[in-house]
């Protein structure tokens, strides 16, 4: 599970620093959840730390911690 927690982490910080992902007010946190999933799943970027996840968890817990570990507040902020 820490090793999952890592990986989610570093996916985090790296699409905030990439500029993938921003939160405004109006978005469902639960579809931009799901959205930033996708995001993981399908780029380049991030498919390989993504599936060492899913190689772990199901992806429903998978999703379950990326919700633990988005900070919102951190993304108005970027």
């Amino acid at each position: 599970m820490n090793a999952s927690r890592a990986i989610i982490q570093s996916h985090i910080d790296k699409a905030i620093t990439e500029k993938f992902i921003q939160w405004n007010d109006g978005l469902d946190y639960t579809e931009f959840i799901r959205a930033l999933w996708r995001l993981f799943l399908n780029h380049d970027g991030f498919k390989e730390g993504t599936q060492d996840i899913l190689g772990k968890l199901t992806e429903e817990d998978a999703i379950q911690l990326l919700s633990d570990e988005i900070d919102v507040t951190k993304l108005r902020a970027s």
